[in-house]
């Protein structure tokens, strides 16, 4: 078997290599490069949605220690709020406590002292009364 080289097979390949240049230019190279461009896209997307999505866990994770910082203060502001006003009350009842003592003790001495006058009202009544029950009794006075 022999092969002849002859004009039919130098026209065969170029009607075969020909419009593959040509389709290659025209269609299949576009077509790749949108192909390229489209994959490029979609990945700078997805790259881009990864960006993002590290930057709001970010903005999360900064807002929390915020959120923890603010609740925090809060709660030492809450304590502090607790402690002066705990002691501004247990400073009035001390002071209340004093007038309330300091009155008792006027009370009970103005008590002492009425009940004295009324043991010297009733000694000089049971006198008067002893003498007029004695005169009765003797019939004369005393």
């Amino acid at each position: 078997m022999s092969l002849d080289l002859d004009i039919t097979y130098i026209l065969v390949l170029a009607l075969f290599l020909v419009p593959l240049v040509l389709l290659n230019g025209i269609v299949f190279k576009p077509f790749m490069a949108l192909f390229a461009e489209r994959h490029e896209r979609l990945e700078g997307a997805v790259d881009r949605a990864e960006d993002m999505l590290e930057e709001a866990e970010a903005e999360a994770k900064t807002f929390d220690d915020r959120i923890k910082a603010a609740t925090a203060q809060g709660l030492e502001t809450r304590n502090k709020i607790r402690t002066e006003t705990s002691d501004a009350m247990n400073s009035r009842l001390e002071e209340e406590k004093g007038k309330i003592h300091a009155k008792l003790e006027q009370a009970l001495a103005q008590l002492e002292k009425k009940r004295r006058e009324a043991l010297a009202d009733v000694h000089v009544e049971a006198e008067s009364i002893a003498e007029a029950t004695a005169a009765k009794l003797l019939g004369r006075s005393i």
